[in-house]
């Protein structure tokens, strides 16, 4: 069996931790369950949060723009440097007022995000992604412009998630092509469907609307691990 899981408001609580659960994961993984995170985070936030919780799993940092499976380290997706630099012309021809994940200080994203002060230089390591909000009005015509050269764009909450050529479901698709077996998937918002719908069993935090993936009102640690007692309760039971 393997899990396929989002990071924030999955795993990690508002303190961006997941120390609550993780006896209850050290127990899955005992028990030969794999543990695959599958985040818009960087690899070095991602491997981070496998130091802190002990363990490690395959991976795909930047919404499967850099996928892991043992050593066999993939970039799957378009180059931050091209990325930005699309932004920036584009910005720049449709007036548009902008502020990229990558440019900003340190103080103006922890005030934004409540990303603790030691993490904001991991998460600042972008290579296959460029998180970015405007500074005033949202500017419509920039945005269908970036969908017209084939980039994918998410609303996150407080910034654009803007990546090409790859999905956490061409990252997830990827690894199950080396781990076979049952999987779950766990997510909490749009940007997740394309992993949730190469899992066998689809997980949805944090929805309250009728929806085809088995749904949780909640969200965060003690919500995923209540779900997975119930999948493991659903399968073995």
């Amino acid at each position: 069996m393997i899990i396929f899981t989002d990071l924030d408001n999955c795993l990690l609580d508002t303190s961006y931790s997941a120390i609550s659960i993780r006896d209850f994961i050290n127990n899955l993984i005992e028990k030969g369950i794999i543990i695959s995170i599958i985040s818009s985070k960087t690899s070095s936030e991602i491997e981070y949060f496998f130091k802190e919780m002990d363990f490690s799993g395959p991976y795909a940092a930047e919404n499967g723009g850099f996928t892991v499976i043992g050593e066999n380290r993939m970039e799957l997706g378009t180059r931050s440097e091209i990325i930005k630099n699309d932004l920036l012309n584009i910005a720049k021809a449709h007036n548009a007022k902008i502020e990229m994940f990558s440019e900003m200080d340190a103080k103006k994203i922890n005030e934004i995000t409540g990303l603790p002060y030691h993490l904001i230089p991991l998460a600042k390591e972008r290579q296959f992604s460029e998180p970015f909000r405007f500074v005033s009005t949202v500017n419509q015509k920039f945005l269908r412009e970036l969908q017209s050269l084939g980039y994918t764009i998410h609303w996150g909450g407080n910034f654009y998630q803007l990546y090409k050529g790859t999905s956490k479901g061409k990252a997830v698709k990827r690894i199950k092509e080396e781990i076979k077996g049952y999987s779950i998937g766990i997510g909490d918002s749009p940007n997740d469907y394309s992993m949730l719908d190469e899992c066998d069993y689809p997980i949805l935090l944090n929805n309250k609307k009728p929806s085809k993936y088995k749904s949780f009102d909640d969200f965060g640690p003690l919500t995923w691990k209540k779900a997975i007692e119930q999948v493991l309760e659903d399968r073995y039971v």
